[in-house]
Parts: C-alpha cells; sequence; structure tokens
C-alpha cells in the first residue's frame, strides 16, 4: 500500500473510532482498506453503519441499489456517508442526498460523442473497466466483455440483474449509435 492510501486508511480508522463504527463487522474496515488499492484513481462513496461498512466506486456504473439500500432501507442501523476521493487523500462526510447523486451518475456524459468510433470506444472502456473492478454483479461478474456480448446483450444483462442506471446507459449508447450510422 503506497503512503496515499495508507494516509486515507488512516483517516477513515480514525473517523471510524470517532464515530465508533461499525459496532459489529469491524473486520469490514480491513477490506475497506484492501479495496483502496483497487480503486485507486477514482472516487468512493464509504458508508459506515452500526452493524459493518460498504466501500464502492461512484461514476462507474455499479447498482446503485448497493448504497441506496443502506441510506433509505429501514433497517435500524446508524449510516454516516463519506466521499474519499483518492486522488487527493480526502475524506470528507456528506448528505444522504449528496451520496445518492453521486451513486445515480452515469460513468460518462455520451451525448457529447462526435463519431460512433468515440462512442464505441468509450462505451467499450467503461465496460472493460467494470470487469477488470469485478463491480457487475454481487457474487458472479463478467471478467471481460466478450462474457456477455454485444451492447444489446450488456443492457438484457444489466436489466437482468436489476442495475436500471448501467441498463440505461448501454440503451443510451445504443441509440445514439444508430443515430451515428452504426448497425
Amino acid at each position: 500500500m503506497n503512503n496515499h492510501i495508507k494516509k486515507i486508511a488512516r483517516s477513515m480508522q480514525d473517523i471510524a473510532a470517532d464515530l465508533e463504527l461499525p459496532v459489529n463487522y469491524q473486520s469490514d474496515l480491513y477490506t475497506d482498506f484492501k479495496l483502496l488499492t483497487k480503486y485507486k484513481d477514482e472516487n468512493l462513496i464509504w458508508l459506515l453503519r452500526t452493524h459493518g461498512t460498504v466501500l464502492i466506486p461512484s461514476q462507474l456504473g455499479v447498482d446503485p441499489g448497493y448504497l441506496t439500500h443502506w441510506l433509505w432501507g429501514s433497517h435500524g442501523q446508524k449510516v454516516v456517508p463519506f466521499l474519499i476521493d483518492t486522488k487527493t487523500g480526502l475524506v470528507e462526510k456528506i448528505s444522504f442526498e449528496e451520496a445518492e447523486n453521486l451513486i445515480m451518475k452515469p460513468p460518462s456524459n455520451l451525448s457529447l460523442e462526435p463519431s460512433r468510433k468515440c462512442l464505441t470506444y468509450k462505451v467499450n472502456n467503461v465496460l472493460e473497466k467494470g470487469c477488470d473492478l469485478r463491480i457487475w454483479g454481487m457474487f458472479e461478474t463478467p471478467k471481460s466483455i466478450s462474457d456477455i456480448g454485444n451492447w444489446t446483450e450488456w443492457q438484457a444483462y444489466f436489466s437482468t440483474t436489476g442495475n436500471r442506471l448501467m441498463a440505461d446507459y448501454i440503451g443510451k449508447a445504443i441509440r445514439l449509435s444508430l443515430q451515428l450510422g452504426g448497425v
């Protein structure tokens, strides 16, 4: 773990100690520290909860339900959200609304693409990154784009897994591709 990531991990540990969270499943913190390296160069949303933690990257297309369940569900736990900027080392408390807004943002703005080639490159990069980081699905996640297939098959995959954010994102990519002369 590099010094920058160690600094973030120390900040997270201090915050958890100050808030006395999590009460149960404190080992989640050590899992989170390991994930910092995996998600380096990303903005992360971190939830400290009574019974554990959640650490997920924002704006990569992670299923928002992984976060919104804990923000708005009636589970009886104390939940405190934070934004972690792994580039600057900033760990700051945010509101439930800010956390939800961050997780609901698509991986990129597709409407600015000047050509089908640029669109294809951008969307395939999003899919590849998601596969590399293993963020598509809780238990079983595709290892490569070819595990699922073309964009229509990816849209069906995301719909089936309940990830409306990515199903809509891929749907928009398909529509734009057709407008830009794709098949």
